[in-house]
């Protein structure tokens, strides 16, 4: 895979597909992390030459359909104020103007997402070197995730988009000890993802509706709660690795609207509780030396202060760790925004859905694009 600092770039003519999905509400940004993630990418290949099209999808639209309230201009406009420059708005790849634009939602395109051999082309032959720096969208085929990647003169990985593999890998790779936390409502989303991560873990710590299953398949009693039992046999034969970290306690209530919450031990949950927090399992954790932690989803519901104690305790104790922690996801993500701050961890992944099929041990077609260039 082609860096950045593989490619001469002086004054060509750049396109950089991005991942500039981010919420908006009544044209005000609500959140710019991803933005500013995407900025050091873009300062590079201004450094280099002038002539630079910014490329980015947004939301869901109907292709073919132009939606006002999912355009990208917004975004055009906070990256004229970051950058201090007249960032020219336009509607396709017809015509790409040499100079600094952007181009508007690339899912309004028809083809974009069935990855048309047109549109990829077309995309690919506006550019004399096509940059991918959009990680989060790595796991879709689309034309301007992987065809304009194959088809163009020149491609190569954006700075974010090599700093995402390369960190995400070196966890997975890693020769010395390796803990994986993993949390979330359902163990069928994040099935693939545990298989790989006890291959490669000395321990599975599971949380949130995951946990839930693990525990009836281990026999206990977890009432109301949340649990898939289409797949307690899968977690059974998962237990049998004796890797997986249940919790000894957690919080019940008799509903998701309660005031009321219980400590209780996972031995005395009653048939009318629901389980909708676990204790964080601190021993657990000590007692498996760790070099590295991975680290996706939230132990609880912990938008609800009630249930927010497990992921919280986990929060605080991975940003205090002396590992070197990975986290990653949405969720995740939110929840050290809530609890603590993204400096205090070795790296905080900008993905969701790509991080996951990335942890599953899944080829990521944007990084087997870039791989055959």
């Amino acid at each position: 895979m082609k860096l950045l600092s593989d490619i001469d770039l002086s004054n060509k003519k750049v396109g950089i597909r991005l991942d500039l999905n981010v919420p908006v509400k009544n044209g005000e940004i609500q959140s710019d992390e991803r933005l500013k993630a995407a900025l050091p990418t873009i300062q590079y290949v201004l450094n280099k030459t002038e002539s630079v099209t910014i490329i980015s999808h947004f939301g869901r639209p109907d292709e073919g359909v132009y939606n006002s309230e999912l355009s990208l201009k917004p975004v055009c406009d906070w990256f004229c104020k970051a950058l201090n420059r007249d960032i020219q708005f336009i509607s396709n790849f017809d015509q790409v103007p040499d100079g600094l634009c952007m181009v508007e939602n690339s899912r309004f395109l028809v083809g974009e997402k069935g990855n048309d051999d047109s549109l990829s082309n077309l995309i690919a032959s506006s550019f004399e070197v096509y940059v991918m720096d959009a990680f989060a969208t790595a796991h879709r085929k689309s034309a301007s995730t992987y065809g304009a990647i194959l088809k163009s003169e020149q491609s190569c990985a954006g700075l974010l988009f090599a700093n995402e593999v390369l960190n995400i890998s070196s966890a997975l790779e890693h020769k010395g000890s390796l803990v994986s936390v993993v949390g979330g409502a359902k163990v069928s989303t994040k099935l693939e993802v545990i298989k790989n991560l006890l291959l490669k873990s000395q321990k599975v710590m599971v949380g949130g509706g995951i946990a839930n299953t693990f525990l009836k398949a281990a026999g206990y009693e977890i009432g109301n709660s949340l649990c898939e039992d289409d797949m307690v046999g899968t977690a059974s034969e998962m237990l049998s690795t004796n890797k997986i970290i249940l919790p000894n306690e957690v919080y019940v209530a008799n509903s998701l609207d309660s005031n009321e919450v219980r400590r209780v031990s996972v031995n005395d949950v009653m048939p009318e509780d629901m389980i909708l927090d676990i204790e964080f399992n601190k021993e657990e954790m000590e007692s498996a030396a760790q070099e590295m932690i991975i680290w996706n989803g939230p132990l609880g519901i912990f938008e609800n202060d009630l249930f927010a104690k497990g992921t919280r305790d986990l929060v605080s104790y991975l940003a205090k760790s002396n590992s070197n922690v990975i986290a990653g996801g949405g969720e995740t993500i939110f929840a050290i925004n809530k609890f603590s701050n993204m400096s205090n961890f070795h790296y905080v992944s900008t993905a969701g859905g790509a991080f996951l099929e990335y942890l599953s041990g899944s080829t990521l077609p944007s990084i087997e694009a870039l791989d055959v260039k």
